[in-house]
């Protein structure tokens, strides 16, 4: 497995190196002939139009080789730092803690994983369901890319059999008015633009193709090596014990809630605090029971503490 992400971590280079000798070869003479010296411009040239819109997709297509290989890597879909942190609170069951993670740290991994640790109190099979559910969407966003490579490799040859349209139009445009006899020139130029757009666009095409066969085959992989990762991380949730367990942003929100009344000062400051402050008489027949999160006397029964804002849930 190392071998072949050094492999694809060293492809930008190599598509760098080509890039180079590409623009190095339009200054060196095509020709060793001292009485003619055709440079790779003068090639291009010869081209026409036609050629140069051939050209931008070839520099599309070198974009979307360099970022697949950039980014379809293991490391990039399921980082290792972030393995250890889910193993960690997931081994510790301290599951809000994981969604944490996931929450600020999005990757492949973190995204299909989140909304199956947010739903970990609903059971085995709704968690099955969720996780299916986003990792076909993930692998989805993730072959987009690679399509756009096979989207190209059938566009360039279009875009060159264009160009050799257009350049057998005036090849016959110069036979027919009569410039062969005058200027054999014209006819060799007009079938020159018409083969260097023919070339061109094979040129694009092929690459093209070679990005995504070989761009999807690695998705494959990398999606095959994500969902090894979530199997060994849920292998031993306790979905049972979890049953109605509340996960997620609203949990967040209660927690955060809570916070600032129990950071103000040391430990004790807390309900301190809410002991000193000023409390209604309770009516009659009610009972005053501490709150579970600030200690402060509360009427049993209500929905939020008055003193720290959070919501109770009472059996």
């Amino acid at each position: 497995m190392r071998n072949r992400l050094t492999t694809l971590f060293t492809m930008p280079r190599r598509w760098t190196a080509v890039v180079a000798l590409l623009a190095f070869g339009a200054m060196w003479p095509a020709s060793a002939s001292a009485a003619q010296q055709e440079t790779l411009w003068d090639t291009l040239k010869a081209g026409g139009p036609m050629l140069f819109l051939t050209l931008l997709l070839s520099v599309i297509t070198v974009g979307l080789l360099l970022e697949c290989a950039f980014r379809l890597r293991v490391p990039k879909a399921a980082p290792k730092p972030i393995v250890d942190q889910l193993q960690k609170a997931v081994t510790d069951g301290n599951y809000q803690e994981a969604w944490r993670v996931c929450d600020k740290n999005p990757c492949f991994l973190t995204n299909v994983l989140k909304p199956a640790i947010q739903r970990v109190g609903r059971g085995k099979e709704t968690v099955r369901e969720i996780l299916g559910d986003h990792a076909l969407k993930e692998a989805m966003g993730w072959r987009a890319r690679c399509s756009y490579l096979s989207m190209i490799g059938v566009i360039a040859p279009m875009f060159g059999l264009m160009g050799t349209v257009v350049g057998m139009i005036h090849a016959f445009a110069a036979l027919a008015g009569g410039g062969i006899i005058a200027d054999p020139t014209k006819l060799a130029g007009a079938i020159s633009e018409a083969l260097v757009n023919t070339a061109a666009g094979l040129f694009v095409a092929v690459p093209g193709f070679m990005g995504f066969y070989f761009f999807r085959n690695k998705t494959q992989e990398i999606i095959v090596a994500v969902e090894d990762v979530i199997n060994i991380l849920l292998e031993d949730v306790p979905y049972e014990q979890l049953q109605g367990i509340k996960i997620g942003p609203q949990l967040e929100a209660e927690l955060s809630g809570a916070a600032p009344a129990a950071a103000s000062g040391d430990a004790t400051a807390a309900p301190a605090a809410a002991s000193e402050m000023p409390k209604a008489a309770p009516a009659e027949g009610v009972v005053m029971v501490p709150c579970p999160n600030c200690n402060a006397q509360i009427p049993q029964g209500i929905p939020t503490c008055p003193n720290c804002k959070s919501t109770l849930e009472w059996a």
